[in-house]
């Protein structure tokens, strides 16, 4: 339990806000209302919550265990929900494309390679 976790998970949050989903503002509060309605009902959710669970964390020097537990969970959740599956879709085509290749170009020389002469 580490205030430097809690300001840690909000950055990342921030970031991937900023990077793939252009919000504007300073802090979690103004990134995600920036960005309206753009995310599921359910996201939308979990980030208010996390915008909450937040800005108690950081105001009280003490820290809960119970909110700090379900921030932690909660950013976890919305990263991997946030994550833009298309670079991972591009990756894996790009590497299947590479791979049927590498494969057929093999196979093609296993098969005439006794009639190859130099």
């Amino acid at each position: 339990m580490d205030i430097e976790q809690v300001i840690k998970s909000s950055r990342r949050l921030e970031d991937l806000l900023r990077q793939h989903y252009h919000a504007k503002g300073t802090d979690l509060t103004q990134l995600v209302d920036s960005c309206g309605n753009r995310f599921p009902d359910e996201i939308s959710i979990k980030l208010n919550k996390i915008k909450l669970i937040h800005q108690k964390l950081i105001a009280n020097d003490v820290i809960d265990t119970n909110n700090y537990q379900l921030f932690m969970d909660l950013c976890a959740e919305c990263e991997v929900e946030l994550m833009p599956r298309s670079s991972r879709l591009v990756w894996g085509a790009a590497v299947l494309l590479l791979g049927g290749i590498t494969l057929a170009a093999l196979g093609f020389y296993f098969y005439h390679w006794q009639h190859i002469t130099l």
